[in-house]
């Protein structure tokens, strides 16, 4: 709590993502991506609950091992990727009230793609919230001048080029752009009624913490490269060379179906003429190769009474897949639920692994 004001932390992780699969679980200098947030917040002193708003049950688990709250799961209407924030957070605000009845008069969001963030900043985006009586207050980071909007350009489909904005044909130098920022996603601090009135991330009157220090929100692998330059310089012993005691392990055994994931699917229980999907294989081959214990297990034979495990090894040595154990005995069943499924490509992202067989 500040100045009497009850504050909630807000930390969205949904489990879907199209630039890296997985991404809040990415291993980020020897630990997921998530836990550099729930580490900060752990720090905080003057937050009221921390929660994180997820609809995916490994990182509910994550979260909830690392001192985040997890009182509810993401709705799936709010888990797809063109889902606004104030969406997210009005729902994780009075799924909060709802479960502790107690009131929050602030909101704060802290996005896990943002692990470069400090303590301090965070405190000083509330404090500005509160003392200069805002709907919001955003950190945000200066834009360099070459990437000022005004020296921005569009260009059609026909590859005619024009200025994006017509101001811009009157720039001739540097000392006439204004200086603009950029979100940079390391705090948004809002009032309840911004959220809850106003259904705003800015509101009416919004205001701006300027952060200098360098910042990167993380879209790409490129940018986990950048983030764990700039932690190893804050820190000689960085954890991406050696993780903290205690930081979780990436997955080592991973249980891997066969029939829908390396094999083709067949009609009528025909294994024996399945083909292979290499794509998948060469996924399971890099986790092996990255020293995962793979466990290929099926339920070939399991309704039938038939047996496939001399068939099933052949087809595996003969499509080249990597492993170490081949069970049977798995019940058939149209779908199979399990509170820690992942597809492959969301497997490769846990381990740290560039998929090359990810559609461009």
């Amino acid at each position: 709590m500040l100045a009497d004001q009850r504050i909630l932390v807000v930390v969205p992780a949904r489990g879907g993502s199209k630039g890296i699969p997985m991404k809040n679980l990415l291993p980020v200098a020897g630990k997921p991506l998530l836990v550099h947030t729930a580490e900060l917040v752990r720090g905080l002193d003057w937050v009221d609950r921390a929660v994180v708003s997820t609809d995916h049950l490994v990182i509910r688990e994550t979260a909830l091992a690392h001192g985040l709250d997890a009182p509810f799961m993401r709705p799936t209407a709010l888990a797809g990727d063109r889902i606004g924030d104030v969406d997210v957070l009005r729902h994780a605000l009075l799924a909060t009230e709802t479960d502790d009845g107690q009131r929050y008069d602030i909101v704060v969001m802290l996005q896990p793609t943002s692990p470069l963030r400090r303590p301090e900043d965070v405190r000083a985006t509330v404090e500005r919230l509160i003392e200069d009586r805002l709907d919001a207050v955003w950190t945000v980071s200066p834009t360099d001048l070459k990437a000022h909007p005004l020296k921005q350009l569009r260009v059609d489909d026909d590859g005619r080029m024009d200025y994006f904005d017509a101001r811009g044909k009157d720039i001739v130098a540097r000392q006439q752009l204004e200086p603009v920022f950029h979100r940079n996603g390391v705090a948004y601090a809002l009032r309840r009624a911004t959220l809850v009135e106003q259904s705003s991330l800015m509101g009416q009157r919004a205001g701006a913490v300027v952060v200098e220090t360098p910042q990167v929100s993380i879209d790409t692998l490129d940018d986990v490269a950048r983030v764990e330059h700039f932690l190893a310089g804050r820190s000689p012993d960085c954890a991406a060379q050696n993780p903290p005691a205690g930081a979780p392990a990436k997955p080592r055994r991973l249980v891997i179906d066969i029939d829908g994931v390396l094999a083709e699917p067949v009609p009528d229980l025909d294994y024996g003429s399945a083909g292979p999907i290499m794509e998948n294989v060469e996924r399971v081959n890099a986790l092996h190769e990255a020293g995962c214990h793979i466990v290929l297990f099926t339920a070939r034979g399991s309704g039938t009474g038939k047996d496939w495990s001399a068939v099933t090894a052949e087809q595996m040595q003969r499509w080249g897949v990597r492993y170490d154990e081949l069970r049977f005995g798995k019940p058939p069943a149209d779908l199979y639920v399990d509170d820690r499924l992942v597809s492959l490509p969301q497997a490769m992202a846990l381990c740290g692994l560039v998929d090359q067989n990810k559609p461009t």
